[in-house]
């Protein structure tokens, strides 16, 4: 089963964003600091072995700018095969082959194309939409990151290192005619190649997603671990593992444990991994504190709009939610005074800032004021077709505006107990990928 991943802002820094507070650049920060190179969407790991293959295919059929140039072509040179590996994906599926295509980018397009290909002919070609921008959200665009990470492939101009070459070798060749290797290599040209719908189910057999053999696995596993901060953070998780502390969700008292196993890892210490927990817990419980808050006058809004604000403000259990702001706000501005890492000052300024001005708010009325301003400045950073976005929830004198329909709440929040995550730090997708290449036990 792959990862539910719980993010409480999953379109990150889109026109679409849920990021009312700006806590999403402090989250990013942190996330890259615990586990750079994998994101929340990084779930399927052997994307980097056809990632590899792809481009061999490609370094062996055709010559590359150098530089920026040849990064750029590279990157779009990966397409077509992308294209017609997930035709195979698709294909294992419709074979019967479990999770054959979970997580596989654009499964939609792929299985409609699959489809029309197996209704028509019974031949198929990689002139086909995959996505509606493939360069941005296929292979390329979600695990371009990992590749370079994981040490396979350079980050200047992209061709792969010597590890990429090798894990490409694990990787199924397509049971292509002489020439379309070539053609398969040339976005322009791409659209020429065929192949036979049996063909394409052969090689299925042994491409999808979870066919890879024992020494790719061994290969990708060295590769997700390859960057230190994530070898540290593995090893931390595997002695999680080995004591029976991983957790079906993350929660603030699991990233305790970790932090504890991470601080028995001399290099961990030393890289200051566990200061880095130490932030994201300190961020955590202060904004969950004052989303919780937040959330309260979404609530207000949408069923007592004709109320006084000050009819909440009164109430005990809101004057406890705003004590709780507080509170965490004094505990995270302490953190960052404290903090001697200027990469993880830096990742929290914006936050901490926030946190200030709500310790300074003498009432639960100027708490709710500075929320207020908070989620203003942030809505007026985000832009939609050139204009600022409009706020979730306004003032209206001593009422509460009603809030659109999308934001409405119908449900007072759950109180702010300091034991829940706003944020999914990408453990989830890291752990599951883990256990795809056996450095994990598979559960």
């Amino acid at each position: 089963m792959l990862p539910f991943l719980t993010a409480y802002d999953p379109l990150g820094g889109s026109s679409g964003s849920i990021d009312p507070l700006g806590a999403l650049q402090a989250y990013g920060a942190l996330a890259d600091m615990l586990l750079p190179g994998v994101t929340t969407i990084t779930t399927r790991s052997r994307y980097l072995s056809m990632l590899c293959a792809a481009l061999a295919n490609a370094e062996n059929q055709r010559r590359f700018l150098p530089a920026a140039s040849g990064l750029a072509q590279r990157r779009k040179a990966v397409e077509p095969f992308e294209r017609l590996w997930a035709l195979a994906c698709v294909a294992a599926s419709e074979q019967g082959v479990t999770m054959a295509a979970d997580g596989l980018r654009g499964i939609t397009y792929a299985r409609d194309s699959y489809h029309y290909f197996a209704n028509n002919g019974k031949r198929v070609n990689p002139d086909f939409k995959l996505l509606k921008y493939q360069g941005r959200t296929g292979a390329v665009g979600t695990y371009w990151t990992a590749l370079i990470g994981g040490e396979l492939a350079h980050s200047d101009n992209g061709a792969l290192s010597v590890e990429g070459f090798n894990l490409a070798e694990e990787f199924p060749e397509p049971p292509l005619r002489r020439h379309h290797y070539r053609l398969l290599a040339d976005p322009e040209l791409a659209h020429r190649v065929t192949m036979p719908m049996d063909d394409l189910v052969e090689w299925a057999e042994e491409c999808h997603l979870v066919a890879a053999d024992r020494a790719e696995r061994e290969q990708l596993g060295e590769a997700l671990t390859a960057d230190d901060r994530r070898e540290c953070m593995s090893r931390a998780i595997q002695a999680m593992d080995a004591h029976s502390e991983l957790p079906d969700e993350w929660d603030i008292p699991s990233l305790k444990i970790l932090r504890k196993r991470l601080s028995t890892i001399r290099t961990a210490a030393e890289m200051g991994l566990t200061t880095v927990v130490d932030a994201v817990l300190a961020t955590e419980c202060f904004h969950e504190a004052v989303l919780a808050v937040f959330q309260s006058l979404l609530w207000w809004g949408t069923m007592r709009s004709n109320d006084p604000l000050d009819d909440l403000i009164s109430k005990r259990d809101f004057q406890q939610a705003t004590d709780r702001c507080r509170e965490t706000a004094i505990l995270l501005r302490q953190f960052r005074v404290e903090c001697d890492d200027s990469d993880i000052r830096k990742a929290i300024n914006s936050l901490t800032s926030f946190a200030s001005a709500i310790e300074r708010a003498a009432s639960s009325r100027l708490v709710v004021d500075e929320i207020f301003r908070r989620h203003h400045q942030v809505q007026s950073g985000k832009v939609d077709g050139g204009i600022p976005k409009r706020d979730w929830i306004g003032l209206d004198g001593a009422r509460l505006l009603r809030p659109s329909p999308r934001f409405q709440r119908r449900e007072p929040p759950t109180p702010a107990l300091g034991k829940s995550l706003t944020h999914p730090y990408r453990l989830e997708p890291f752990i599951h990928m883990l256990r795809e290449n056996d450095v994990l036990p598979q559960e």
